[in-house]
């Protein structure tokens, strides 16, 4: 990749994995942007790397040309922004604005459960991807042990021991279905989710829909045989080159009826997991009984991160004048409203942790954490 402007923290190098959901969110926004970098595959090596100097055992992780270190894909992208406004990913209307971090921070946190679903749980496509990991990580002959340790523990962390039991187990493999609902007559008439050009909430869904659905074994056929415009976005988003696009950004406000159910699910479900999520780690909770309005999860694990999410969305909320606010709750107007943004902020302590870049440092992490990673994101 290449960009023109002169950037002293580039080249970048990029710490990722090619079946890694928000890997594939990073990578698409820095060929998008035509950023200067290289990728570094990941492996044992290249994980403690990226522990020692963030202090977090996650990918994918941006090291810069000042040693100076990126984590976390959504702040990631907002740093960037701001050193290459070019063909911005943000609309200039204030609510517009809102709405697409908004869909970024659905897309991210919301669909983990069915991007697991449809990853671990039928047998071919975690074969597959376990025997992919195993290769990073312990190479070939060793892969398939490492594989199927690996799809179990994901399988209990993201799913079995985490709300999804007998009861709600194909309402969590059917929301990929919710989603093709959405997208496809939005994407039969526009090239991508806010209009002529690729916005963050495009990044946010394509983790997902790249990595998982659109990649994975069992699920890519789905895609592609139920979601023919959602595959062909996923594969145009990838390719996405600002050259080629119109020289004026045109962005649009959500409009027409299939916009109601994805509406529905984040108000109705989504925004309400968020706060209960937060008060549960409030009061010092490990786990809760999330109860949405499709949706509910007993006993699942309260995730110190999301409260950082739910903060972040009331900040933005809060800073927009009275009509920008009432833009909003009008365009929510049939589902449960989104109060919740409006509401008494429970800080998440988390603000200087995210803050970008941090310096290189000699992080020391427990010794679970040094063997196995951290499977929460």
């Amino acid at each position: 990749m290449t960009q023109t402007q002169s950037d002293p923290n580039a080249p970048y190098t990029v710490y990722k994995s090619d079946i890694s959901y928000f890997s594939g969110k990073l990578e698409a926004y820095l060929r998008y942007k035509k950023i200067n970098y290289v990728s570094q595959d990941i492996n044992l090596k290249s994980f403690d790397l990226i522990a020692k100097n963030t202090g977090v055992k996650k990918m994918p992780a941006v090291q810069t040309a000042k040693n100076q270190w990126l984590f976390d894909s959504t702040p990631m992208l907002q740093w960037f922004e701001k050193i290459y406004p070019q063909h911005s990913i943000f609309p200039t209307d204030p609510a517009l604005k809102f709405l697409v971090l908004l869909l970024e921070d659905y897309g991210d946190e919301w669909l983990w459960r069915p991007a697991m679903w449809w990853r671990w749980v039928p047998k071919n496509s975690s074969r597959a991807v376990g025997n992919v990991i195993g290769k990073e990580f312990v190479g070939r002959f060793l892969a398939p042990v490492l594989g199927r340790y690996f799809a179990r523990r994901q399988k209990k962390e993201w799913l079995y021991n985490d709300g999804v039991n007998k009861q709600n187990e194909g309402d969590v493999r059917d929301m990929l279905f919710r989603e093709f609902d959405f997208l496809e007559p939005l994407l039969e008439k526009q090239p991508f989710l806010f209009g002529s050009h690729p916005s963050a909430a495009d990044f946010g869904y394509f983790a997902s829909m790249f990595r998982h659905f659109g990649n994975d074994y069992t699920s890519v056929e789905v895609m592609r045989r139920h979601a023919s415009n959602c595959h062909e976005w996923v594969a145009r988003l990838w390719n996405a080159k600002p050259a080629r696009l119109p020289k004026a950004q045109q962005w649009l406000w959500p409009e027409g009826d299939h916009w109601q159910p994805l509406l529905k699910r984040i108000a109705n479900d989504y925004l309400p997991y968020l706060a209960q999520n937060a008060h549960a780690h409030e009061a010092g909770k490990k786990r809760f009984n999330h109860v949405g309005q499709t949706f509910t999860f007993n006993n699942t694990k309260t995730t110190h991160y999301r409260v950082y999410c739910l903060e972040q969305l009331q900040t933005q909320f809060k800073v927009l004048n009275q009509e920008d606010q009432d833009r909003l709750h009008e365009l929510f107007a049939h589902t449960q409203g989104i109060d919740i943004l409006s509401a008494i902020t429970i800080n998440s302590g988390l603000q200087d942790a995210q803050q970008l870049p941090k310096q290189a440092l000699n992080y020391k992490q427990p010794l679970k954490i040094r063997l196995v990673g951290q499977p929460r994101n």
